[in-house]
């Protein structure tokens, strides 16, 4: 289970996975509740974008979710 991280309201948790060639694939997930509602987004890296490691993959989801939700506003 992946470590969560908060940023402005939202919560960020990486869940990166193995690629091919031993890279490894970022992907967030990012949730808030709002009006009593729990919303949920996946957002996936490109597929052209993988790291060596699963902790570089994981620090790339969490900062391309801070992109997303900053972007959202």
């Amino acid at each position: 289970m992946p470590d969560d991280v908060e940023y402005k309201g939202w919560v960020i948790a990486a869940y990166s996975y193995p690629s091919d060639f031993g890279r490894w694939r970022p992907r967030a997930v990012v949730r808030i509740v709002a009006e009593g509602r729990l919303c949920i987004q996946a957002v996936p890296a490109p597929l052209d974008v993988t790291r060596a490691t699963q902790e570089d993959a994981h620090a790339y989801a969490i900062e391309m979710a801070m992109k997303w939700i900053d972007e959202k506003g």
